[in-house]
């Protein structure tokens, strides 16, 4: 093998290998949610007075490195047929066509679209919300805690408010804001674990 030969065969190496590695690092890690020391929370506004509710089931698909945010993502998917507020008449008229309307979509989603840092371990993703077959573009911030050294999980949390009827929860008498405010507070507290 001549010189020439053996010299572009080792270029060659080399740029695979950088390519490879370059690839390994734009891999953001890939956690899974503890959901039993999880908790994806709501806040309405009603007749003056806030309660809270939740969303018993939810599924998050967590991408995040805090070094490598251009290849970072969030993927949530929410049982709507999951929302408790400690009412049974409330709970139920959330399944019905007022609000959720569950039997026609039982599903609410967010997908962020992209992720800055704020600063001191805070977040911000932006990403479209669909509830009701209705796509709105919203802002959720959250702080990341990682793991200690020592090992366990680490802690996503956060919050976003969401305008209710954009997406057209709160139908009849419920589209006024006379009694249930437009503004609804979405609170979370997720426990990973990461997987890579």
């Amino acid at each position: 093998m001549n010189a020439r030969r053996a010299g572009i065969l080792v270029l060659l190496a080399a740029l695979a290998l950088a390519s490879a590695a370059s690839a390994a690092s734009a891999a953001a890690i890939t956690w899974t949610v503890d959901p039993a020391h999880s908790q994806l929370t709501f806040h309405p506004r009603l007749a003056g007075g806030e309660f809270a509710g939740r969303f018993e089931r939810f599924e998050a698909t967590i991408r995040f490195d805090p070094a490598d945010l251009a290849h970072s993502s969030l993927l949530v998917v929410v049982d709507l047929l999951g929302a408790r507020t400690g009412d049974t008449d409330r709970d139920t008229a959330l399944q019905g066509s007022d609000f959720f309307q569950t039997t026609r979509w039982p599903k609410g989603t967010f997908t962020s679209t992209g992720i800055k840092s704020l600063g001191g371990g805070r977040y911000a993703a932006t990403g479209k919300l669909t509830l009701r077959d209705v796509t709105r573009d919203v802002r959720v911030q959250f702080r990341f805690d990682s793991p200690a050294p020592s090992g366990g999980a680490a802690r996503m949390t956060g919050s976003s408010n969401v305008r209710r009827l954009e997406f057209g929860v709160g139908q009849g008498d419920w589209r006024s804001t006379e009694w249930l405010d437009d503004a609804v507070r979405i609170e979370f507290d997720l426990a990973l674990r990461g997987v890579r």
